[in-house]
């Protein structure tokens, strides 16, 4: 296998469903490209050389639409190899041509890049590339982004991409918009590899804003799933504004160099109209897919598994056992972070309570939707 393993690859992701996704796409648009796509289990390595497919990572949505057929749309093309993570860490050493996607959680992308430097591969691999950074989340020892975390590690200017990732739906080729922050060259070229591909992009340059908006989008889907199984849908849409208020108020200080903090803080007096900043288009189309996404229905469970008596923190590993949830360990650093920036999070305080164990899903989601002062006017 590692004899074999293309070491001048067009582009390389390490990751799950919507990494799949992201290099189907690619390799559609690209038939000439080779790609290489890696995964840290090598069953679904096995899996995926054998039949172009990872049931686990769709098989559930194709059953559910009812249509086998879609099993060989999601089929990744001919042109994409496959590769073991420690396969990729022992034998790969050359260097990737234009596009580099670690899409993996954003609390082992340290661990990841690093355990593959130290296992040799070079950083001199992806000095020609882009990188693409796609985990939603911040480290919580450090309160790192993960587009910092890449830039430290592989001496690049990540650039950050934020949207509707819907993964089932967007390998199937549904259109998908997606943000792209970061230096302006680099969100070019990578605009250009998906070019006339099923992804309609925004470009911008606000990097730790974008980043921002992922576990803050996140948290609050967990927030909006809670709400819709005390409350019903009718209130999902309450707190969801309140979410979108609550990432505004971050994004305007985030926008600002560190040092000048301060001083957006102190323009947060303003009256909103004068000091109200555009919300991440990439941001925005993931607030409007909250019903859609694995931390709405892990709000949702976790009201179950509450209320069939677990407490909160076995409720947090029985779901966690299913599927990756990045707002339940991006909750309590995303309250760090703000609270940092000296930015109020109540619905981010809350849902932390709740996690904790400290209040019921009830308590504390009665008391977020009874304060009136949660949206400026």
């Amino acid at each position: 296998m590692t004899t074999h393993l293309n070491q001048y690859p067009d582009a390389v992701t390490m990751g799950g469903r919507f990494g799949w996704a992201l290099t189907k796409t690619l390799a559609l648009r690209h038939p000439g490209w080779q790609l290489l796509f890696v995964m840290r289990d090598t069953k679904k390595v096995d899996e995926a050389k054998a039949t172009g497919l990872v049931s686990s990572f769709f098989e559930d949505k194709i059953k559910k639409a009812g249509a086998p057929g879609l099993r060989k749309k999601i089929r990744m093309p001919g042109n994409v190899q496959f590769c073991s993570l420690d396969a990729f860490q022992k034998a790969f050493r050359g260097k990737v041509r234009k596009l580099f996607i670690p899409a993996v959680p954003s609390n082992r992308i340290r661990e990841v890049l690093t355990g593959m430097i130290d296992a040799g591969v070079p950083v001199s691999a992806f000095s020609d590339c882009e990188t693409l950074s796609v985990s939603k989340g911040m480290e919580t020892a450090s309160l790192e982004f993960p587009h910092e975390i890449m830039d430290e590690i592989l001496g690049c200017d990540a650039v950050v991409a934020l949207g509707g990732n819907l993964a089932f739906e967007f390998a199937l080729a549904d259109p998908m918009l997606i943000e792209l922050a970061g230096f302006k060259a680099n969100t070019r070229r990578i605009t250009q590899f998906f070019s006339g591909a099923n992804l309609m992009i925004y470009e911008t340059f606000n990097r730790r804003k974008l980043s921002l908006a992922g576990p803050m989008k996140n948290i609050h889907s967990l927030a909006t799933g809670m709400t819709s199984e005390v409350f019903g849908y009718s209130s999902v849409s309450t707190v969801a504004t309140m979410g979108l208020s609550e990432f505004e108020r971050a994004a305007f200080i985030v926008q600002f160099p560190k040092k000048w903090h301060g001083m957006a803080r102190r323009l947060q007096r303003l009256p909103f109209h004068f000091r109200s900043v555009p919300l991440a288009g990439g941001a925005m189309s993931d607030y409007h897919l909250f019903r859609f996404t694995r931390n709405f229905s892990a709000g949702q469970d976790f009201v179950r598994q509450v209320r069939q008596g677990l407490t909160a923190l076995q409720a947090i590993a029985a779901i966690s056992r299913q599927a990756t949830i990045e707002s339940f360990v991006s909750a309590l650093p995303t309250r760090e972070f703000l609270c940092r920036l000296g930015c109020r999070c109540p619905i981010i305080e809350t849902m932390c309570r709740i996690l904790a164990g400290e209040v019921t899903p009830e308590q504390g989601l009665e008391a977020v939707i009874r304060q009136k002062n949660l949206i400026p006017t």
